[in-house]
């Protein structure tokens, strides 16, 4: 069920705990806007550019009048909490710091081509309905809480608010018991992992066609056949040597110098 609204349209006398619930929202859209796009947001309101707003659980749209012909529509999503038991005006007013959503609990979306988070078209959404609160904060009960005749359990959380984006995230929250055997899904069964193969190795680079066109299509020449014994070699470079002949030439070649 959503609550449309026509700001400025309702007249009554305020609420003893709606100027608390004006003041305490309005502070959360100036502390999460910058303050040039906070300034518009409220000069818009002052305007009365914000020709709609509509109230559901967890959703608070706005249509806002701007440079264009037709309206940009914002959207605040926020994180439902439980509804709270309200008896009187001053059980109203100390439970008003819980309903009160702060920055990290609201998301918010704009059809404008402004990217800021938020925008000024978001802003003047959140403040037209925060005066709206004036002479009816419950309202506020209604767009915070769950509904009264549903429980708080498996129902969809807003996320906290992301600092690179302004789109709404849904996720649902972890089951609090699991289900019947029969009302249980199959269970897929993961197919089993082949091994991996070894891969082989990288060809020789030599071997591309780039190289093979290179080194043309001829066999290499076969190395020669060079002896590897070293006595033999020997033998044949210097023949047979007389040791003995060898040593006397080398002492009276010494002898002949003294």
């Amino acid at each position: 069920m959503s609550i449309v609204i026509r700001p400025g349209h309702f007249h009554s006398e305020p609420h003893p705990a709606g100027k608390l619930a004006t003041t305490l929202l309005a502070v959360t859209v100036a502390g999460m806007a910058d303050p040039a796009r906070f300034r518009r947001g409220k000069a818009y309101v002052a305007d009365h550019a914000v020709t709609r707003l509509e109230v559901s659980t967890g959703t608070l749209r706005g249509s806002v009048q701007g440079s264009r012909a037709e309206p940009y529509e914002a959207i605040v999503a926020t994180r439902l909490t439980a509804r709270p038991h309200l008896g009187n005006a001053e059980s109203f007013r100390t439970q008003l710091s819980q309903l009160v959503p702060d920055a990290g609990q609201l998301m918010v979306s704009c059809s404008c081509p402004d990217w800021d988070d938020p925008c000024k078209h978001a802003v003047a959404t959140l403040l037209a309905f925060s005066e709206e609160l004036t002479a009816r904060p419950e309202l506020l009960v209604e767009w915070r809480c769950h509904p009264a005749e549903e429980d708080a359990g498996g129902r969809p959380q807003v996320g906290s608010r992301a600092a690179t984006g302004r789109h709404l995230r849904l996720a649902p929250p972890p089951p609090d018991h699991d289900p019947p055997t029969g009302d249980r899904p199959a269970r897929q069964r993961t197919p089993p992992r082949t091994p991996s193969r070894a891969l082989p190795p990288p060809p020789s680079p030599y071997q591309s066609p780039r190289w093979q066109a290179f080194l043309g299509a001829l066999p290499f020449p076969d190395p020669p056949d060079l002896p590897t014994e070293p006595a033999p070699l020997g033998h044949a470079m210097l023949g047979p040597v007389d040791v003995g002949a060898w040593i006397r030439s080398a002492v009276e070649l010494l002898t002949s110098l003294e």
